[in-house]
């Protein structure tokens, strides 16, 4: 008689399973061996789901007609034209627009977390969508890029589709007019973290935050200059938002000048809570940066913990005037400062390696580093 093979615990099997987290093809076969193995499967093949065109939405929507508990595992949807295919769903691709079935969509997927809508044509009228009618109550993370929207009212509906919205991120928008009358609401009570991504320099979007309330309820902020108009937008929305922001990134793009100035319509006065402050910028060949040491000298919160320089590095490690920085930095203003963290993206042409510029930037930041706050990394 053949020995039975002894039953292993479901919970080491769940563990085991969650190995494959990434392995699409070995999760569908672990789902197919028994119904012990099923859920674990199951959670990792559809926690996150990438629908590209209609194809993708049909063959979805069909899956969900006849077992509607898989709509059970989805935390996360995006739904865009150019992304790499979702692995579990692979069927032709007619060119159709599938905004009209983001209701029909949503509404099977109870415990969605966030959504993600990028390049996508969300323009009303015969056949589009109606954004008032994507309303679902457990969404907390809405990110939207490169939209097209038929009126900026448009937008303000898709956003309070989502009374739970936590988290709110935008870049490149787009809308056709702006002849509906925009009815004011504040914005959903839970929401407390803003990204504003590259090419949101419109006036009515940051009118409209400003107005809805974005400013006395946002603690993290996110948000990008990369022209004299980026400042001249975000410098007051920073000035009225610094009371209540916690955290703080601020991802400085500017380019063309050899000393990059600090704008006189930016300032972190404001923000006297801040805990967290993240600066991302280049450095470019033969340029200066006395704008990092110029910002973070008008800031003085007495909360301020951490401190951190993202920089993409193309030109010399010294553009950053580490005397100025390390004499703003030891302040009094940073007196509960804890750690100082510096990551590099280290580009090519730059003729040094990651453990030069290490080495550079911590003799640079001596006074720090005696003191164990230097923190260095790659990015």
């Amino acid at each position: 008689m053949a020995a039975m093979m002894p039953k292993v615990p479901v919970e080491l099997t769940d563990y085991i399973i969650d190995f494959l987290h990434k392995d699409a093809r070995t999760l569908a076969a672990c789902a197919l061996v028994c119904r012990a193995w099923t859920p674990a499967a199951r959670f990792h093949l559809f926690r996150a789901i990438v629908l590209q065109d209609h194809g993708f939405v049909s063959s979805f929507q069909r899956l969900l007609g006849t077992s509607p508990d898989l709509g059970l595992y989805v935390r996360e949807l995006t739904v865009a034209k150019f992304v790499t295919a979702s692995s579990v769903f692979l069927p032709a691709k007619p060119p159709l627009s599938v905004a009209d079935s983001l209701p029909q969509v949503l509404c099977q997927l109870p415990h969605l977390r966030t959504l993600t809508l990028a390049h996508m044509d969300l323009k009303g009228g015969e056949g589009g969508t109606d954004l008032r009618t994507l309303h679902h109550s457990t969404l907390t993370e809405l990110n939207c890029s490169y939209c097209q929207f038929t009126d900026f009212a448009d937008l303000v509906d898709l956003v309070h589709a989502f009374p739970a919205l936590s988290t709110l991120s935008i870049a490149g928008l787009t809308w056709k007019e702006e002849a509906r009358l925009l009815e004011v609401r504040p914005l959903p009570a839970a929401l407390r973290r803003l990204v504003l991504g590259r090419e949101v320099d419109s006036e009515r979007l940051f009118g409209w935050l400003l107005a809805a309330g974005a400013h006395t309820s946002v603690t993290s902020l996110a948000v990008r200059c990369a022209s004299e108009r980026d400042s001249d937008l975000v410098g007051p929305f920073l000035e009225a938002a610094g009371p209540a922001l916690r955290e703080l990134e601020l991802d400085w793009s500017f380019t063309g000048d050899k000393t990059i100035g600090l704008p006189a319509t930016i300032s972190l006065a404001q923000c006297t809570a801040l805990e967290g402050l993240k600066l991302q910028f280049p450095v470019h060949y033969s340029t200066t940066v006395p704008w990092v040491p110029a910002l973070l000298a008008t800031l003085d919160s007495p909360s301020i913990r951490r401190v951190a320089l993202e920089v993409r590095l193309l030109g010399s490690v010294d553009a950053l005037e580490w005397a100025e920085l390390n004499k703003v930095l030891g302040a009094p203003a940073f007196r509960s400062l804890e750690a100082i963290a510096v990551d590099v993206n280290l580009w090519p042409g730059v003729h040094k390696d990651v453990a030069e510029v290490e080495g550079i930037v911590r003799t640079r930041l001596r006074p720090f580093e005696e003191k164990g706050m230097v923190r260095f990394g790659k990015v």
